[in-house]
């Protein structure tokens, strides 16, 4: 009678088939062909018609938008579903709650429930074990979930990736999908972006020279890679952005370096992304191959941390992020008026100086000229150089000597710490021990133990701290001796410098100092120029500042740009 009443009435036989991914360890068993051919069979066995299915496939049964679910929930509001067949409960959903909710709505539009393999047929009446199997449907998904991430958290300790998404440069080991192996074609791009940036390109314009060179972005690269269908996407396969090259010049995995627990999903419920703070992260050193060394990943980020968006008179120079002033510690913004009949006049101007309309305010002016600027710090460079390339063992002890007189003060006091917090940790360990021999042989009461036993424990706890503050002190001397021979290495890939390029600037600077222009001699009239000097300090990427003649560190320049010497 059920089936001649659906076939009068024209309403259809829904039968709906879910698989979601965790679904495929199970083989055909639970395969979406192997669902339908379950339904179809029931429903031709037992007479019912007008069959139509619905599939959702790859969905979790925690979610409850799906797009085969929808439509056919849509089809029981418009009243044109009699049946609704399902292998069994879980493929419904594992929820209890939106499964309860999922079950009025086909009561409320008088719509038959069945699942096949579980004996449910609400024609029947209420079935109370309907309940308690969708308990233990969403139970199974919340014990599942944990084990999961129990695996994820144990890989992630061990160095392995959680998933096979490398990043571009690097594929999935054949070995073993956790780990990465160097896709040397994309790789090489990779390297080539890197040495685009040290050349003064921004992520911007590096962008724009990929889109012209008709190069796949990395999505669609890997895609093509691993033989996978396109993605939807209203841009070009070559369609590179900015974003795209500033996450290539910013992942510290390209040294190596396995980074996990970075992400974590809110619940197996929700499966909103929660970026965890950096400090939860998982770090592996030498995880994988390297593609990008640490001293051009270091040179990158400083250039990156100190770029600024070009003006709309553009170019900014070289030594644009690099300067900074003397006094307030600000950065020094580039500018530009006309000079009369000469040529543009451009110089450098602390960004909070009242002179300068853009500014703060709170700065006395401090401004120097472009070219005399990038004059002073091709020579000092030229001079720093020739020191390391020619008298390195000179080099090396001046180096050493800067970093030991600026230091020196700082070191001694913490080795005498250091010793003195050494020696008491020792003896609070020979105390405790006596403790709990005066308390074994009855010298001392269980409650005098208990209050000592505390107090020293205690400051045992301050001492640890106390040493685990001062140890990274303590390797002071051998960081210092490892950034000389980064430095010379650094000077032996140039043969010579006769330019001051933004490769140049970004290997070698960290950052320059700029003082306020004054007068040598005030008596004298103020348009006698040659009189007005400043200084400018030079600190290099790992010794800082080299030291002038006369044990000076510091560049005094003509500020009127006609000559510069060293003070």
């Amino acid at each position: 009678m059920q089936a001649n009443f659906q076939a009068s009435d024209g309403k259809i036989t829904a039968l709906y088939e879910r698989i979601s991914q965790d679904d495929d360890f199970d083989g055909e068993s639970n395969s979406i062909v192997h669902q339908k051919e379950i339904l179809e069979s029931y429903a031709k066995k037992n007479g019912f018609v007008n069959l139509r299915h619905f599939v959702d496939d790859g969905v979790s049964g925690t979610l409850f938008r799906r797009p085969g679910l929808d439509a056919l929930l849509d089809e029981v509001r418009a009243g044109r579903v009699a049946t609704v067949i399902i292998k069994d409960q879980s493929r419904i959903g594992r929820d209890v709650l939106e499964v309860g909710l999922l079950k009025r709505t086909f009561d409320e539009f008088n719509v038959r429930l069945i699942a096949a393999n579980d004996n449910l047929d609400t024609a029947n009446g209420f079935d109370i074990m309907s309940i308690f199997r969708d308990v233990f449907n969403e139970w199974f998904v919340a014990d599942t979930s944990k084990k999961i991430r129990a695996v994820m958290k144990a890989k992630a300790q061990s160095g392995q990736h959680h998933n096979s998404l490398a990043p571009y440069g690097y594929r999935p080991s054949k070995d073993d999908p956790c780990k990465w192996d160097i896709d040397e074609t994309a790789a090489e791009l990779v390297r080539e972006i890197y040495q685009m940036c040290i050349d003064g390109m921004g992520t911007t314009t590096i962008a724009k020279a990929l889109r012209e060179r008709g190069l796949d972005r990395p999505d669609v690269y890997r895609r093509k890679r691993d033989g996978k269908p396109p993605a939807e996407c209203k841009f070009p396969d070559n369609h590179w952005c900015a974003s795209n090259i500033a996450k290539i010049l910013s992942n510290c995995e390209y040294l190596g370096t396995a980074v996990t627990n970075k992400v974590r999903v809110k619940s197996y419920k929700d499966k909103t992304r929660i970026f965890l703070p950096e400090e939860e992260w998982t770090v592996f050193e030498a995880a994988h191959p390297q593609i990008i060394d640490q001293e051009t990943f270091d040179v990158i980020q400083r250039i990156r941390d100190g770029r600024r968006r070009p003006t709309k008179l553009g170019d900014m120079g070289v030594l644009n992020g690099r300067l900074y002033c003397e006094d307030c510690g600000g950065r020094l913004h580039i500018k530009r008026k006309a000079n009369g009949d000469k040529a543009q006049y451009v110089y450098y101007v602390c960004h909070r100086s009242r002179s300068n309309s853009d500014g703060l305010g709170n700065c006395t002016p401090h401004s120097i000229r472009k070219e005399i600027i990038e004059q002073l710090v091709l020579a000092d460079i030229q001079r720093v150089c020739a020191l390391a390339r020619n008298h390195e063992e000179s080099f090396i002890e001046t180096a050493s000597s800067k970093a030991r007189k600026d230091n020196e003060k700082n070191l001694k006091k913490a080795r005498t710490e250091y010793t003195k917090a050494e020696s008491r940790a020792h003896q609070l360990d020979d105390i405790i021990a006596q403790l709990y021999e005066d308390k074994v042989s009855g010298e001392l009461s269980a409650e005098r133990f208990a209050k000592m036993l505390e107090k020293y424990e205690a400051e045992q706890a301050d001492l640890s701290a106390k040493l685990d503050a001062l140890r990274p002190l303590m390797s002071e001397a051998e960081e210092q001796t490892l950034n000389i021979e980064r430095f010379l290495r650094l000077v032996k890939k140039y043969t010579e410098i006769e330019e001051l390029t933004a490769e140049v600037v970004s290997e070698f600077i960290e950052r320059i100092e700029v003082g306020e222009t004054v007068m040598v001699n005030p008596r004298r009239f103020s348009h006698w120029k040659d009189e007005k000097r400043q200084n400018i300090k030079i600190v290099y990427n790992y010794i800082g500042a080299m030291p002038q003649e006369g044990d000076s560190e510091t560049i005094a320049a003509d500020a009127n740009g006609k000559r510069a010497y060293a003070g």
